[in-house]
């Protein structure tokens, strides 16, 4: 891990910021060397929770990453720094640190988190309430839903929207706290961009916010037309279904009449008039999908993005971040 000098450095901390934690440095050391082992433990059981989820058919991936030694002390000085008088230590600091095993399970509708939220709750025990991050702005109907499947909701500073699970899991003596994010792939592709970007050295830079919220509205909008599209496709099945069954009627009723025109005592031209007429009223069209009144959404009362307020000054100027991925997706269709 290198001595504090270089650490501090690499991950922006300031010396103050290191002393008024009160945290020691050859502590610290045992914490690395301590999780070190006992990362060991975590893949294997990451991997049953992977399996698990692969059995929801509205889960359309699952991601997991064991968390970096490293970036552990990272994060024990930082809970230190918002949280001063908060006790982490090699004793407590496997459960302080609840995302030792991170999962995110992708799905593509917004819709399809009802589903995954009631096989987490049916499955494993929950070490707090799911926590629901929703966007400033969110429609307050969208929220309700949450608040009504047992979520404590929680405006995200910079507009994450995702369910959070502390599950526990004990397949053994030892208990395991495993992270579980429960979002759309829209708003993975978003967060992914948001956190390589801005996470954890850039989160006051202006000029990079104003695009990542222009990124953000943009994976709600396409969230929506996702739903949107899924219930068009939905009243099109059901229109579709309603208009075979009409026409199945049909020709039952029209072959019914052609049996009782065949009793009656009919000329033989007038009789094989009525059946070549009957025969056409079968030719003709039984539905115009154009006259369909489908509700569908007023696109005009969408939230659009005003470019002019955009501040791009200085923006040759900016240096981005070089960042790579540490995480692959773990697709659940194989095959693809």
């Amino acid at each position: 891990m290198g001595d504090l000098t270089d650490f501090l450095e690499h991950f922006n901390f300031s010396q103050s910021d290191f002393e008024s934690t009160g945290l020691d440095w050859d502590n610290l050391v045992k914490i690395k060397e301590d999780y070190e082992l006992f990362q060991k433990e975590l893949s294997p059981h990451a991997n049953s929770l992977i399996e698990a989820f692969h059995h929801v058919k509205t889960i359309h991936s699952v991601r997991f990453r064991i968390k970096n030694p490293t970036h552990l002390i990272e994060k024990i000085i930082r809970k230190k720094i918002e949280e001063p008088e908060r006790v982490i230590d090699i004793n407590n600091y496997r459960t302080e640190i609840t995302d030792l095993i991170g999962l995110r399970a992708l799905h593509l509708f917004k819709e399809d988190w009802v589903n995954i939220h009631h096989f987490i709750t049916a499955n494993w025990n929950l070490q707090i309430k799911p926590i629901a991050y929703y966007r400033k702005g969110d429609s307050s109907e969208h929220i309700e839903v949450f608040k009504k499947f047992g979520c404590e909701v929680k405006e995200h500073p910079f507009g994450y929207r995702s369910v959070h699970y502390l599950v526990e899991t004990s397949p053994d003596k030892t208990t395991y706290i495993s992270e579980v994010q429960v979002r759309t792939i829209f708003e993975e592709g978003w967060s992914e961009i948001d956190h390589k970007i801005r996470y954890p050295y850039y989160k006051d830079n202006q000029l990079l916010s104003q695009f990542l919220v222009m990124f953000n509205r943009l994976s709600g909008n396409a969230d929506e037309m996702g739903s949107y599209v899924q219930y068009l496709k939905k009243e099109l099945d059901s229109r579709d279904k309603e208009s075979k069954e009409a026409v199945e009627k049909q020709i039952l009723i029209i072959n019914d009449l052609k049996e009782k025109i065949k009793e009656l005592e009919l000329k033989p031209q007038i009789a094989k008039q009525l059946e070549t007429n009957l025969n056409e009223i079968l030719k003709l069209p039984t539905h115009n999908i154009s006259n369909f009144e489908l509700k569908l959404p007023d696109f005009s009362k969408m939230e659009m993005l005003d470019y002019s307020k955009i501040d791009l000054s200085g923006f040759s100027k900016t240096q981005l971040p070089e960042t790579e991925s540490k995480t692959k997706p773990v697709n659940k269709k194989k095959g693809k």
